[in-house]
């Protein structure tokens, strides 16, 4: 388990959030009718901040909004 404190990120939930990126995007291009390279894109982007915010506001034991357990 990892050390991860609330409020803050680590390289590792970066890595993370840019695979959640890529997969938001490739399902969005095989999912709309018409995928343009805009709408991937903002998909992708979305994906990528909404990971972050959910691990910025999370503890190790994906708690949100709780301390660091001692």
């Amino acid at each position: 388990m990892s050390n991860k404190k609330l409020f803050k990120l680590g390289t590792r939930d970066f890595l993370k959030g840019m695979v959640i990126a890529i997969l938001t995007g490739i399902g969005t291009a095989l999912t709309i009718p018409e995928p343009t390279l805009k709408s991937v894109g903002i998909a992708s982007l979305v994906g990528l901040i909404s990971y972050l915010t959910k691990n910025l506001f999370t503890n190790s034991k994906d708690e949100i909004l709780k301390s660091e357990p001692k």
